[in-house]
């Protein structure tokens, strides 16, 4: 009996005495009672082992846990369904509760509990579910912003989660403003490009008014019309027998004749003259349109208007058109019937005239002869798409996707904004700028995409 478990001596002990000595009919019964006690003695141990392994692993998650959760550099707060801490851990980015505060009361820290902050917990505790919301704090030593997270814990506790923002919403305030200063940049630079435009025109048809105001002075210099006052000094020195002289004066009688024939010189002249004026006034026509469209497009910055797509380009190649003819560059129109289109006009010709600029540039540095400009408008479903494609130096696949970057720009005297602030007015406007190069030497061409109808329009 004693290979009998400890447990099933004392039980025998009790039932027979000090003298342990059950009948012999209960020794296969015992045997399998003794095997029960040491089975379950054996499981007890491997299942304290266990725990004892598992409490030490809790124990080091746990360590690990708070050791992350004094780290964090947020306030994070656990509260009751009623708003009361319980506890906190004051992180040291949550301004007024940073390390100054490290032995802050509840109380102290109570001022973060606005109305904003029991409204969320409400709704945290109804719900289930976590809530996320910023406010703002004024009575701290700065105005300070903060973002807060509200998750439900067991047992009605919620655990809140507070991050000072301020630097954060600082940083979107200068970048908005950046963003603003970037696009009043790109709107004085398109600004500048149209009134270079318009300048080259201008410039252009005085060259022409010149010419034909010159033509028209040496006309009048070499006019035949002074010697008419000859003829007229002739006639009344002979005024008192005119018929005779006319008639049998060997100088009379080709008066009638020259007369004619001067009459003839001066209608020509007159003809002439007429042309050359009609020509003058036609230019100072172009020099009105040109003038005109500058200070209507000027005029209507910003505001979102019903226009055609193909008079807006006709305008850009028109304020771009000595340029152009100076460079020898083709110019292939492919014009679609398509809808009109409602947008900010003025950003929209922006877009075009840089687009038509870098491609007469583009076509320009590689000298051939056959300089090529095409531009297609054309209309798929509820968008209209304008290309503009030249056969000039085109783009290297890895400059494709940083065409659009501000400030990036392959050109010696380039600035590295047109194209990318082009893209963002398209992108205002509900559209897109992309670009296509099949490589070096291959041309480039680049597409406008605009809705019919505007889906958002930003003035900022």
């Amino acid at each position: 009996m004693d290979l009998l478990h400890n447990l099933l001596k004392r039980q025998l002990k009790k039932h027979f005495g000090a003298d342990v000595n059950p009948p012999l009919e209960w020794q296969n019964f015992l045997a399998a009672v003794n095997r029960t006690y040491q089975e379950f003695d054996a499981d007890r141990k491997l299942v304290e082992n266990s725990l004892e392994l598992s409490s030490q692993e809790l124990f080091a998650a746990n360590s690990e846990i708070r050791a992350m959760f004094q780290a964090l550099p947020d306030l994070v707060l656990r509260l009751d369904h009623r708003g009361n801490i319980l506890s906190f851990n004051a992180g040291d980015s949550a301004a007024g509760a940073g390390p100054a505060d490290a032995a802050a009361t509840p109380t102290r820290l109570a001022r973060h509990l606005t109305s904003r902050f029991q409204a969320a917990l409400r709704q945290v505790g109804e719900q289930r579910r976590p809530v996320s919301f910023e406010y703002t704090l004024a009575e701290l030593p700065q105005q300070s912003h903060f973002e807060a997270r509200l998750v439900p814990l067991l047992e009605n506790q919620i655990v809140a989660t507070i991050r000072d923002i301020t630097e954060r919403r600082g940083a979107e305030a200068a970048l908005a403003k950046a963003q603003r200063d970037l696009l009043e940049a790109s709107r004085l630079a398109g600004m500048a490009e149209v009134a270079t435009g318009v300048l080259h025109n201008v410039g252009n048809v005085l060259n022409s008014v010149n010419v034909t105001s010159t033509c028209l002075a040496e006309n009048l210099q070499k006019s035949k019309a002074v010697k008419l006052s000859k003829v007229v000094a002739v006639l009344r020195a002979h005024e008192a027998d005119l018929g005779r002289f006319l008639t049998t004066d060997p100088q009379g009688v080709q008066v009638v004749d020259y007369l004619a024939r001067l009459a003839t010189q001066l209608a020509n002249e007159q003809a002439h003259a007429v042309q050359e004026l009609a020509g003058l006034q036609k230019h100072i026509d172009h020099i009105k349109d040109i003038v005109a469209m500058q200070q209507s497009f000027a005029n209507g910055f910003g505001l979102a208007e019903s226009v055609q797509v193909t008079d807006l380009v006709e305008d850009a190649l028109r304020l771009n058109e000595g340029s152009l003819t100076r460079h020898e560059v083709e110019v292939i129109k492919e014009f679609a019937d398509v809808p009109a289109v409602t947008v900010d006009k003025h950003k929209v010709l922006q877009i075009l005239i840089n687009l038509v600029t870098n491609a007469k540039q583009a076509c320009d540095a590689t000298n051939r002869d056959d300089k090529r400009l095409t531009l297609r408008v054309l209309s798929q479903a509820d968008r209209v798409q304008i290309a503009v494609a030249d056969n000039g130096v085109g783009i290297p696949p890895e400059n494709l996707t940083r065409i659009f970057n501000h400030g990036f720009t392959t050109k010696k005297n380039g600035h590295g904004f047109g194209l990318h602030s082009g893209a963002i007015a398209a992108k205002e406007m509900g559209g897109t700028l992309r670009v296509h190069s099949d490589g070096v030497g291959r041309g480039t061409v680049f597409t406008l995409e605009l809705p019919v109808k505007p889906t958002r329009l930003n003035h900022a």
